[in-house]
C-alpha cells in the first residue's frame, strides 16, 4: 500500500512549516495535518472589521539567525519599531532608548527617571559585551534567573522595576523575571543587533510565506490527529494516514497519544485590541506601564508601525495583560483597563473595544533553556520525531530552528535506509 507521504507533519505552526519547507527542498514529499482552520499556530493574524489583529502582541527580531536564513524579509515588507520604550510612571511619561542607534534618543534617555546615570552606562556596557559574545557562548553560560543576573550586573532596583521588569515581562510573559539569564542575554543581543519589526500586513504573513510552497494536497486543515501508530496517524474524524516518518510539531498541550502529557509549566497572555479616533502616542515605541498592581503591562500603537493594520485614519491599539483573564467578566475588564490607562491617555474611556484574545498557551516556561537539541530529544521512537520551541526556548527563532533540525535529522535517517 502506497504511503500518503514520506513524512507526515502534525501541526502547521512555525516549527512544522519550517520542517515542511526543508523537507520539500530536499525532494521529500510531505503531508501537513493541522487541527485548526489555518496555518501559523500561535503566530496568526485575523482581519476584523478591516483591522489586522495579531493573535497576541508579537514582534520579529530581525537579527534571529534562523529567520535570516529561512525568510525573505523583503517580501514580508518589514516595518520596525524604534529602539527603546516609553516609561509610564504615575505622574509622567519618559523615554529610554539606544543613543548609539538613534542619537535623537540621547537627551531623553539621559534625563529619563527610569534609571540612574550609572544604570545607563551599564546598559551600554552590556550591549557591547553581548554584541561581541557568540550565541553558543551565551547558551553555555551557567543559568540563573534574569533578576539575579541583572543584580549581578550592578543594575539598580530603579531601572529593574521601571524598565527591565515591564519590558521583559512583555517578552517572557512572566512578571518575576524568573526566566533563564541565557534567554535574557540572547534576546538582549538580538535587540542590540537588529530591529523589532512587523510584516506590513501582520505577523501571520510569516507562516503564510513558509507555507507558500505547499500544494493544496499537502496541507489538511481542520483535521485533529488523536493518535500516532507505527508509520501512521489516526484523526478525530476516523481518518488514517501513513508515512515512513511522523514529525510532531504541536505545542506541549496538544501532543497526540501516546506522547500526550500534562504540562503546567507555560505562560498565558491576554491581548486586547481597541480602536480610537486618534493615536494615544506618536512614537514608534512600546509603552511600558510601571505602576504596581497594574492590569496592562505594555501598549503598542499598531498603525504607527504599519498603516495596513488600521483603516479610515483610525488608530489600532494593542494591550497586553500578563496571564489568563478569560474567567473575568469581559465588559468589566475592558472598563477597568481603560480606566487605568486614562491616567496617561485621557481619551482612553472613548476607545472602542474590537476584540480580546485569551491565549492559554502562549510560551513555554523558559527557566531552563538550550539552543541545540540532541538526537535523543527529537527522536521519540523508530520513525517518530518531534520539534517545537519548547525543546529549546520560547521564540520564533527556536521554533523555526527546531523544525529545521528535526527535518535534517529525518533526511539523514532516510539516507541511511
Amino acid at each position: 500500500m502506497k504511503n500518503d507521504a514520506d513524512v507526515i507533519i502534525i501541526g502547521a505552526g512555525l516549527a512544522g512549516l519550517t520542517a515542511a519547507k526543508v523537507l520539500k527542498t530536499a525532494g521529500k514529499s510531505v503531508l501537513v495535518i493541522e487541527a485548526s482552520d489555518g496555518v501559523g499556530g500561535r503566530v496568526r493574524t485575523d482581519e476584523v472589521d478591516g483591522f489586522l489583529l495579531d493573535r497576541g502582541f508579537q514582534v520579529l527580531l530581525t537579527a534571529y539567525p534562523e529567520t535570516k536564513k529561512l525568510l525573505d524579509y523583503d517580501a514580508l515588507d518589514l516595518k520596525s519599531f524604534d529602539s527603546g520604550a516609553l516609561i509610564l510612571e504615575e505622574h509622567k511619561v519618559s523615554q529610554i532608548g539606544d543613543p548609539l542607534r538613534q542619537p535623537s534618543a540621547l537627551i531623553g534617555t539621559l534625563f529619563s527617571s527610569a534609571g540612574t546615570f550609572l544604570d545607563k552606562l551599564r546598559m551600554l556596557r552590556l550591549k557591547f559585551k553581548l554584541v561581541s559574545k557568540s550565541i553558543e557562548d551565551i547558551f553555555a553560560e551557567r543559568e540563573m534567573t534574569t533578576l539575579a543576573y541583572l543584580k549581578k550586573q550592578g543594575f539598580s532596583n530603579l531601572i529593574i522595576n521601571k524598565f527591565f521588569l515591564p519590558f521583559f515581562t512583555g517578552i517572557f510573559l512572566e512578571d518575576k523575571l524568573m526566566t533563564s539569564s541565557r534567554m535574557f542575554e540572547f534576546v538582549f543581543k538580538m535587540f542590540s543587533e537588529g530591529n523589532a519589526a512587523l510584516p506590513a500586513k501582520g505577523m501571520g504573513m510569516i507562516p503564510l510565506q513558509l507555507a507558500s510552497s505547499l500544494a493544496e494536497s499537502e496541507l489538511r486543515l481542520n483535521t485533529k490527529v488523536t493518535a500516532i501508530e507505527p508509520m501512521s496517524v489516526k484523526t478525530m474524524d476516523g481518518g488514517s494516514f501513513s508515512a515512513d516518518f511522523i514529525l510532531i510539531a504541536t505545542d506541549q498541550l496538544n501532543l497526540p497519544h501516546p506522547y500526550k502529557k500534562n504540562h503546567d509549566q507555560f505562560h498565558s497572555v491576554t491581548n486586547m485590541y481597541f480602536t480610537a479616533a486618534h493615536r494615544p502616542f506618536n512614537e514608534a515605541l512600546i509603552a511600558l506601564n510601571t505602576l504596581p498592581g497594574k492590569l496592562v503591562n505594555n501598549i503598542a500603537v499598531m498603525d504607527k508601525i504599519s498603516s495596513a493594520y488600521a483603516k479610515n485614519g483610525q488608530s489600532l491599539i494593542s494591550l497586553s495583560l500578563i496571564g489568563d483573564y478569560s474567567n473575568r467578566e469581559q465588559t468589566t475588564l475592558q472598563q477597568q483597563v481603560l480606566s487605568e490607562l486614562k491616567l496617561w491617555y485621557p481619551d482612553a474611556p472613548n476607545w472602542k473595544h474590537l476584540k480580546t484574545y485569551h491565549i492559554n498557551y502562549a510560551l513555554p516556561s523558559d527557566e531552563q533553556v538550550v539552543n541545540d537539541m540532541e538526537d535523543g530529544a527529537i527522536n521519540l521512537s523508530d520513525g517518530c520525531y518531534i520539534c517545537g520551541d519548547h525543546l529549546l526556548n520560547g521564540s520564533i527563532n527556536a521554533a523555526m530552528k527546531s523544525g529545521r533540525v528535526a527535518a535534517e535529522a529525518i533526511i539523514r535517517k532516510m539516507g541511511e535506509l
